[in-house]
């Protein structure tokens, strides 16, 4: 198990063609929260100097560890295959199933398309879903962002602290 530590990303999100400026000036702000870098895949429905995007972020943007790549295929090059997790609502197994790692990367689709079967279908394990048990579709971005870096921090602090306490 690898520390959570100062200095390095604690975990990557991935945001897959994001459409709406306050999602991912939301999902900024947490991901300054708990040290994580922020990776855009290309099209976005808006520029990154917009106004919604920093006002959503407050004062954090300028903390924030961002880069944005132009293709799904250059960003498949720059992750770990191994360590990556798709949030999308057609995974079988929930995202507090799988074992979350120091540094693992977290990829969400766009805001009405969601992730495409293309990006998905060849790594079916690896694919998680949040629950959702009422008539609602799909959740706000940023809200299945939080969740999902939230739920992988939460484990690896509950690790990190478990080990602490056997040595």
């Amino acid at each position: 198990m690898t520390e959570i530590a100062l200095g390095k990303p604690s975990f990557n999100i991935v945001l897959y063609q994001p459409e709406i400026p306050q999602n991912t000036g939301n999902i900024g702000r947490s991901c300054v929260a708990l040290d994580a870098k922020l990776w855009i895949v290309r099209p976005m429905g808006f520029r990154l100097d917009e106004k919604l995007v920093q006002r959503a972020g407050l004062d954090y943007w300028q903390f924030l560890d961002i880069q944005v790549v132009d293709t799904w295929a250059q960003m498949l090059q720059l992750m770990n295959p191994q360590r990556t997790w798709f949030f999308t609502k057609f995974a079988e197994q929930l995202h507090t199933e799988v074992r979350y790692e120091v540094g693992d990367w977290l990829v969400f689709g766009s805001e009405s398309n969601g992730l495409p079967a293309s990006v998905r279908q060849d790594r079916i394990s690896q694919c998680v879903r949040l629950p959702m048990t009422g008539p609602v579709r799909s959740l706000n971005l940023s809200v299945s962002a939080g969740v999902g870096l939230y739920e992988a921090y939460r484990q690896c602090a509950a690790a990190q602290s478990d080990s602490a306490k056997i040595h």
